[in-house]
């Protein structure tokens, strides 16, 4: 579910995004050179109003939550986009340039249409391997009260969000007054934290030290959980319904605002 690169740490869904937009820029400086068009700048006019559009779209949505931290507007990687917004204004934006410069729209529609296709290809893959058919993992943790619980049982027939965390992990602290906030919102979804590698006494000061109040902390000791889903970037969150089918994920920090997007799918 995610890629590291050293010190730093990418979802899979986003990094295929940017190998497609990649892709779609590759095969506009391809064609320019045989039409003499300026295709990427085109190219680059419908990505970031597509962008633009998708990200409004989503703020809108939910404004309230981000009007109480006007800031997390501009942060873009709690990943807060509207698909199909984004492709109406990607189009709409595309038409546009068409219209300024009819000569353009083979090669444009050329370098575009092969960004979808990769996109649309790549997509399909991940999802095949990590999308609906993923369930709840079949692993066994540990309570703070030293009782060994099956993620899989413990929790079935019911919305479930799993989030992977540490106490080294400066985005992971920031996320857990959220959870709190969640936990008293959605009393019908299990908000569980899985702590991964850390020593039981640390995680202990930890809860006292934040003074947190989360319901169901369980400890990962050899952090089988990230193995098994392959993400070792944290924080890392899984959104499974109540049939325990998995339907959305967020690698990294999230919002509010995208917390409640997840938490809504699933309910």
């Amino acid at each position: 579910m995610s890629i590291t690169f050293g010190p730093f740490a990418f979802a899979t869904t986003h990094l295929i995004f940017i190998v497609a937009a990649i892709l779609a820029f590759v095969v506009a400086w391809l064609v320019s050179r045989r039409s003499n068009q300026r295709v990427a700048d085109s190219v680059f006019n419908v990505l970031a109003v597509g962008l633009i559009v998708a990200r409004a779209s989503f703020v809108v949505r939910y404004f309230e939550l981000y009007a109480e931290a006007p800031w997390q507007i501009l942060n873009v990687r709690d990943g807060g986009f509207d698909l199909w917004a984004g492709v109406i204004g990607g189009v709409l934006m595309a038409v546009w340039e068409i219209i300024r410069r009819r000569s353009i729209l083979q090669p444009l529609a050329i370098a575009c249409v092969s960004g979808v296709l990769a996109w649309g290809a790549m997509t399909t893959w991940y999802d095949f391997k990590y999308g609906d058919e993923l369930w709840v993992p079949e692993i066994r943790l540990t309570t703070l009260d030293d009782r060994q619980v099956w993620l899989n049982r413990e929790y079935r027939g019911k919305p479930l969000v799993v989030n992977l965390w540490a106490t080294w992990c400066p985005p992971c602290v920031r996320e857990m007054p959220l959870l709190e906030d969640a936990q008293q919102k959605w009393p019908d979804v299990a908000f569980v934290t899985v702590n991964q590698g850390d020593d039981l006494d640390l995680v202990l000061g930890f809860i006292q030290q934040q003074g947190l109040n989360l319901d169901d902390m369980l400890m990962d000791y050899n952090s089988i959980l990230s193995n098994e889903i392959n993400s070792f970037a944290l924080p890392t969150t899984l959104f499974f319904n109540a049939d325990g089918i998995l339907i959305d994920s967020h690698v990294g920090e999230f919002s509010a605002a995208r917390l409640q997007q997840a938490v809504d799918q699933i309910r």
